[in-house]
């Protein structure tokens, strides 16, 4: 008799343990500011926390023991009589389909994000939610716990940060191409001027023409980077892929780079591979990357230095190679030199330029498949390795980064 007042005694105090155990789960659940539902195999409701009451605008009694769709007050569950699951339209539901998955495989569906047509307190509304589906056991029967998070604010600010982004790279592909126009004439007007065709010019005044035609030239490269990175960055540049006899490319930079250099003292040598084969690339896209390379390795290389243009082939691959003995680049910067619109800092030296220039080599590198490198020691020189695909291929598609609220503020700032 005693021991069966201790049992008695012990299972009362379980069952109290248990309950107490219960109400916990069930204020946690209830307090999770994402809705929460327990929905069994046949799509039916069997519980429910705050967050969902709230979002639909209904009773618990209201919620409870009905399917899915009709809980939560969707249009298309009362189509007919036999509700969720069963119009046309449910056929394509993600949420009931995300719901199926689950069951079928046991496994997460997470991150489902549709937009259902709901109906609270007899209006129609249409709020974006993300659906993740987990399934569970209770008392060995199965189901899933169904959390939606309503992300209607954040979809709303990310349509309104794409018009503005639209807006804002028209604006400025607009602006860009109305000031070529005027830029043209500027520059063929100080053109003839300083060949002489509407007068004789002094020195001082051919000085100072130079000065303006070396501006108007900077201002033309700054227009042209942006026009490029805009196109590039909203996946819009089109190449012009053809088969391309690699050694005349690289003679044509050669022989184009060769004067820069000179004038300012440098050595710029020419190697290359014998037998090299006829690469497919768009051949004006990888002039520009390889210009933009050597006039870089020009600029930051001092007097009596050398710049080395290779080219030679890796296995499948064409490897393309600038090296300098210039200024180097410090290690911590090397991560960032991609980025756009950053410039190295050196102490006490002004480098000029957009900050675009390494930013469009790497995007036209990735949409020829291709990919660049670099490798530098600081005041020993920087070498910079772009790799292109041999064997033909699909050129990748570049993604937009993230939306660029510095551009106009640069291009006000840039002082080229």
């Amino acid at each position: 008799m005693h021991n069966q007042v201790n049992v008695s005694k012990d299972v009362e105090q379980l069952r109290k343990i248990l309950d107490q155990k219960r109400k916990h789960l069930e204020a946690i659940f209830d307090a999770v500011p994402i809705g929460m539902l327990l929905v069994d195999e046949d799509l039916i409701v069997r519980r429910v926390n705050d967050t969902i009451r709230q979002m639909v605008h209904k009773d618990y009694s209201e919620i409870i023991n009905l399917r899915v769709g009709n809980a939560l007050g969707c249009v298309n569950s009362t189509v007919d009589e036999q509700g969720c699951g069963y119009s046309p339209a449910c056929q394509s539901c993600p949420m009931v389909k995300a719901v199926k998955s689950a069951f079928e495989s046991q496994q997460p569906i997470r991150r489902v994000e549709f937009r259902p047509t709901l109906r609270a307190n007899s209006e129609e509304i249409t709020p974006w939610l993300s659906l993740c589906v987990v399934p569970t056991e209770i008392y060995g029967q199965k189901h899933v716990v169904v959390a939606i998070d309503d992300i209607t604010a954040r979809k709303e600010t990310e349509e309104k940060l794409k018009e503005t982004t639209e807006m804002k790279s028209q604006f400025i592909s607009t602006v860009s191409h109305e000031l070529r126009t005027p830029l043209t004439s500027i520059k063929e007007g100080v053109a003839i001027v300083l060949d002489g065709v509407a007068g004789e010019i002094n020195e001082k005044q051919k000085h100072f023409l130079d000065l303006a035609n070396r501006n108007i030239n900077r201002l033309a490269t700054l227009i042209n980077n942006v026009l490029d990175f805009q196109k590039l960055d909203a996946g819009k540049m089109k190449l012009n892929l053809q088969e391309n006899d690699v050694r005349q490319v690289a003679e044509e930079i050669h022989e184009t780079m060769t004067l820069p250099a000179k004038n300012k003292g440098l050595e710029l040598s020419l190697e290359l591979d014998e037998n090299l084969p006829k690469v497919t690339f768009d051949r004006d896209r990888i002039i520009q990357v390889l210009t933009n390379l050597v006039s870089n390795a020009i600029k930051f290389t001092p007097q009596a230095g050398q710049v080395r243009l290779s080219f030679q082939q890796q296995n499948d691959e064409l490897v393309i190679r600038v090296s300098d003995t210039g200024m180097g680049i410090p290690k911590e910067e090397l991560p960032k030199i991609f980025e756009r619109f950053y410039r190295v800092q050196w102490p006490g030296k002004e480098i000029k330029g957009t900050g675009l220039g390494l930013a469009i080599v790497k995007k036209i590198a990735i949409l020829h498949g291709g990919r660049i490198e670099v490798e530098s020691e600081l005041d020993h020189g920087s070498t910079f390795s772009m790799f292109l695909p041999l064997i033909d291929g699909h050129p990748l598609q570049v993604l937009p980064e993230e939306n660029d609220e510095l551009l106009e503020s640069h291009l006000a700032d840039n002082k080229n």
